[in-house]
């Protein structure tokens, strides 16, 4: 599974649901470091050791 892709619907889903003033993105102007500590750590957290792929493919390795 492609799990950029899914970020990137999700992210387009809050601006969406901004634009439309379902959501207030005050808060966003201070934490966002924190968004970005969280990603790098779900990424660390997630990679699988021995997986020779590059980051964003999905074909598997080949032998």
């Amino acid at each position: 599974m492609n799990k950029s892709g899914i970020i990137l619907i999700l992210i387009g889903a809050l601006f969406l649901a901004h634009n439309f003033g379902m959501l207030q993105f005050g808060w966003l102007r201070q934490w966002w470091p924190l968004i970005l500590i969280g990603l790098g750590v779900w990424s660390i957290i997630t990679h699988k050791p021995g997986d020779k792929r590059t980051p964003g493919s999905d074909n598997p390795p080949q032998p």
